[in-house]
């Protein structure tokens, strides 16, 4: 009768830890469109570097454009997070102003966000620009 026990015991056993597994794991958002468009200006300096704060409500589709420069001149673009006064870039290219957009990605995290606009090195005196940003 003991070795019945055991054996019930043992059975019920595997069929409780069967039942629990991993949870499952929360559902990713899904990405939306960008509806937002804020549009910054300012002044760029020989040899600057120009940080552009934004902040992105919800996952979704992000994308940066130059969209004027004067006197006209080719400048660094990066699209980054705040990070001490600077925006650390990850991702960045130089532009030409009035382009298609420079730069696109996904923002798959809500939060602060930010553009830099630099000097490649060509920039004789300060320009004057226009960025679009695109984000949800």
């Amino acid at each position: 009768m003991k070795h019945i026990t055991a054996a019930a015991l043992a059975i019920g056993l595997a069929l409780l830890a069967s039942a629990c597994s991993d949870p499952t794991p929360p559902v990713t958002p899904t990405p939306v469109p960008a509806t937002i468009t804020e549009t910054f200006t300012g002044t760029l300096l020989v040899a600057g570097n120009n940080m552009i704060p934004f902040t992105v409500q919800q996952v979704g589709a992000l994308k940066v454009s130059l969209t004027a420069v004067n006197p006209p001149a080719a400048l660094g673009l990066g699209i980054g997070t705040p990070s001490t006064g600077v925006c650390a870039t990850f991702q960045q290219t130089n532009v030409a102003p009035g382009g298609p957009v420079a730069l696109s990605g996904t923002a798959t995290v809500a939060g602060n966000f930010c553009v830099s606009i630099y000097d490649i090195g060509n920039m004789v005196q300060p320009v004057s620009y226009t960025v679009t940003v695109q984000h949800s």
